[in-house]
């Protein structure tokens, strides 16, 4: 628990890890979150009011997730601190700051993540795709969902890859705008975005969703998305290419060997 540690010790902690490599000062950031003594939370909330964006941005970093996953204490304190933190006119702060929100779930930082979204920064408007699902509340949100359809179209591929994934699921809803927008990404070339896409129309049994999961069931290896999305649409028209993936043994990079199972089964059964 750390209580009773002496607060000016753990400030100076808190300050060492802006000094550090990005890999030893994650593993810094990581043992605070683990804390949930009120010396460690004062010390940086403290930071987030430093003149140094790099102290202000550490002290999000501690408070987004501090406590995690011992209970969260200070939940009610940390909202406050960190919204404060989300005019910031430093990118990397203002990232900080959303992804903060984010990490705490709350819908209360919902107008604040929104205010965000057509920012000039790739870092604020990843954080932004990022923490909008976390802190939507209602998955009918049609805010949060404009916000996530117009990230969706982004030009940096990890803010649409985010976006689209956040348009499928956890941000669990169904409007003809959001189906229309994971529609116009299947033909998106980078990363996992079209099978993001994908999967998140072959949830909502859109049949804009079957054409090309049959072309990519038929290539030469699709990827867990693509088998995913099959389990999920349930059609009898993949089970052949389903079967053959099985005979070949074909394995979801996520190791979840029940994946291809899940898969067969659920296009086996009558009716789609």
């Amino acid at each position: 628990m750390y209580d009773g540690e002496d607060e000016g010790a753990v400030t100076e902690l808190l300050r060492a890890a802006t000094a550090r490599y990005p890999e030893e000062r994650a593993a810094i950031v990581a043992q605070l979150h683990a804390r949930t003594d009120r010396a460690t939370f004062d010390a940086a909330c403290a930071l987030t009011r430093s003149g140094s964006g790099a102290e202000r941005e550490l002290g999000l970093d501690v408070l987004g997730q501090f406590g995690y996953p011992a209970g969260r204490p200070y939940l009610d304190d940390t909202m406050p601190v960190v919204l404060a933190c989300c005019d910031d006119d430093q990118p990397e702060v203002l990232a900080a700051a959303i992804t903060a929100v984010g990490h705490l779930a709350d819908t209360r930082g919902l107008p604040a993540v929104l205010a965000q979204v057509a920012h000039p920064s790739q870092e604020v408007r990843f954080a932004v795709a990022v923490a909008l699902p976390l802190v939507a509340g209602d998955p009918a949100d049609i805010a949060a969902a404009d916000a996530l359809i117009r990230l969706s179209r982004d030009p940096d591929p990890e803010v649409r890859d985010w976006a689209t994934m956040g348009l499928g699921e956890p941000f669990d809803a169904d409007t003809p705008q959001i189906r229309d927008a994971l529609a116009e990404r299947l033909a998106d070339t980078e990363g996992d975005i079209a099978g993001e896409a994908l999967l998140g129309l072959a949830q909502r049994k859109d049949p804009r969703a079957m054409a090309p999961l049959l072309g990519w069931l038929n290539g030469d290896d699709p990827g867990n998305l693509i088998v995913e999305a099959a389990a999920a649409l349930g059609v009898a028209e993949a089970l052949p290419a389903l079967l053959r993936l099985k005979a070949a043994g074909w394995q979801d990079d996520d190791a979840r060997p029940w994946l291809l199972d899940a898969a067969i089964e659920a296009c086996s059964r009558l009716g789609g």
